[in-house]
């Protein structure tokens, strides 16, 4: 198993399910209906298709939970944050990369 791969899927998905609670929880108190239902929309959807499709990172990477199917679900919430956190995580790796190249 990959260490660094198995600290960037913890660190993002706890960034996820943190940035939901947030989100979520703002327009609950906000009553902004809309972003709350599209946020539930896209938790719901990103764990179907993971569950749907046997999708589980953590157990590709060899990590299995005490809930087997733990795994299936975080791996719906990592992928319901979508392309925006591969794209914001390439960035701070490139990043990261010149920094060091810098020096």
């Amino acid at each position: 198993m990959n260490r660094n791969v198995l600290v960037l899927m913890m660190a993002v998905t706890v960034e996820a399910l943190v940035e939901y609670a947030k989100t979520f929880g703002k327009a609950i108190l906000e009553k902004q209906w809309k972003t709350a239902a599209t946020q539930a929309g896209a938790v719901a959807l990103g764990v179907s298709l993971c569950f749907s499709a046997g999708a589980d990172f953590y157990a590709a990477l060899g990590v299995s939970f005490n809930a087997a199917w733990l795994g299936v679900a975080l791996t719906g919430v990592f992928a319901s944050r979508g392309a925006n956190y591969v794209s914001d995580l390439v960035k701070k790796l490139q990043a990261l990369g010149a920094a060091q190249a810098e020096r």
